[in-house]
C-alpha cells in the first residue's frame, strides 16, 4: 500500500494491505503525512494520535471514532468528513475546511479551530465546558458574528435555540418535567450562551488583551 499526496508522489510504502493499517502505521512510526491524498478513506477508529496530517485531503474520510488527539489537521480539507465521536482533543484544525463535516459528538476540548471553516463559517473563538451537565458545552463564535452553542450532539445557532427552546430541545432525554438533570442542562445552556455573548472578534479581544496589567 502506497499513501500518496495529492499529486499523485508516493510519501510513504507499507507492507500492509488496507488504507487504514498503512496510515495507524504510518503514523506509529512519525512519518510525515502533509498532503496525503486520503479522499473518501475508511479510517473509523483508527488510532492517529498526533498525526502530522498538515493539509491532508480527508474530504469524505470515515473518521466516526477515530483518534486524532494532538494531531496536526492544520489547513487539512475535511468537506463531508464523518467525524461523528472523533476524539480530536488537542489537535490543530486551524484554517481546516470543515464544511459539510459531521462533529457530532465529537470531542473538541483544547482543540484549535482557528479560522476553521465550519458550516460555511469561519471560527473566530471556541470555548469547551465540562462538568456543567452530562455532556461538554461549547460556545463557539464565528468570524460574521453569528454565535452557537453545542450541547452534547446539537449544534445550534442563539436564534435557533431561541427559535425552539433549550427545555424543548430533547425531549426524548431531557424530558421538561423539572426533574434535576432537566434543570441542570437549561443551567449549562444559560451559562454557555452568556459565556458566546460575552465573546467579542478577535481585533476586539485584542484590543482588550493589550489593555490588562
Amino acid at each position: 500500500m502506497i499513501i500518496k499526496n495529492s499529486y499523485g508522489a508516493g510519501i510513504y510504502t507499507s507492507a500492509l494491505p488496507t488504507i487504514q493499517e498503512s496510515l495507524v502505521e504510518a503514523v506509529s512510526k512519525r512519518a510525515d503525512l502533509s498532503g496525503a491524498y486520503l479522499s473518501g478513506a475508511d479510517l473509523s477508529g483508527a488510532y492517529l494520535s498526533g498525526a502530522n496530517l498538515y493539509e491532508a485531503n480527508l474530504s469524505g474520510a470515515d473518521l466516526r471514532g477515530a483518534y486524532l488527539s494532538d494531531a496536526n489537521l492544520s489547513g487539512a480539507y475535511l468537506r463531508g468528513a464523518d467525524l461523528r465521536g472523533a476524539n480530536l482533543s488537542g489537535a490543530d484544525l486551524s484554517d481546516a475546511d470543515l464544511r459539510d463535516a459531521n462533529l457530532s459528538c465529537a470531542d473538541l476540548r483544547d482543540t484549535n479551530l482557528s479560522g476553521a471553516n465550519l458550516r460555511r463559517k469561519k471560527i473566530a473563538q471556541l470555548r469547551v465546558f465540562s462538568g456543567l451537565y452530562a455532556y461538554l458545552v461549547y460556545a463557539i463564535l464565528f468570524e460574521d458574528g453569528t454565535r452557537m452553542v453545542r450541547m452534547g450532539c446539537l449544534w445550534k445557532t442563539l436564534e435557533e435555540w431561541e427559535s425552539i427552546g433549550i427545555r424543548r430541545s430533547n425531549l426524548s432525554q431531557f424530558p421538561d418535567d423539572g426533574s434535576e438533570r432537566c434543570e441542570e442542562r437549561v443551567a449549562a445552556f444559560e451559562f454557555a450562551k452568556a459565556a458566546v455573548l460575552q465573546m467579542k472578534p478577535m481585533a476586539q479581544s485584542t484590543t482588550l488583551a493589550e489593555r490588562e496589567p
